[in-house]
């Protein structure tokens, strides 16, 4: 159910040219669903999404982390196309607790 493969950095301090810092990189299993959806940003705007990813795994998403899509998946080699800007994201829970995060692209 999860084909795809996605790499995840998380945001941390700017260096001394002001540019972020990101953490060691951290390998998901995922599925990847090119899809327009109506979604609430990190900001608390209704945006609109290009692509939801289904992420086995709890990620606390922040709008500055990195993530990282394959070249096949997005088939370009364009930097905004392997590196999209993460709109929005939620935690999943069950009975158990929170097993996997969706993650909404622009």
């Amino acid at each position: 159910m999860m084909p795809d493969v996605i790499s995840y950095q998380v945001a941390g301090a700017k260096d001394s040219y002001g540019e972020i810092t990101f953490g060691a990189v951290k390998t998901y299993r995922a599925r990847i669903i090119g899809e327009q959806k109506l979604v609430t940003s990190f900001q608390g705007l209704e945006v609109t999404s290009n692509q939801t990813v289904y992420v086995a795994g709890v990620i606390v998403a922040q709008p500055e982390d990195q993530i990282t899509l394959s070249t096949g998946i997005v088939n370009s080699t364009q930097d905004s196309a392997i590196h999209p800007i993460m709109l929005g994201a939620k935690r999943i829970p069950d009975q158990f607790g929170t097993h996997h995060s969706t993650l909404y692209l622009g």
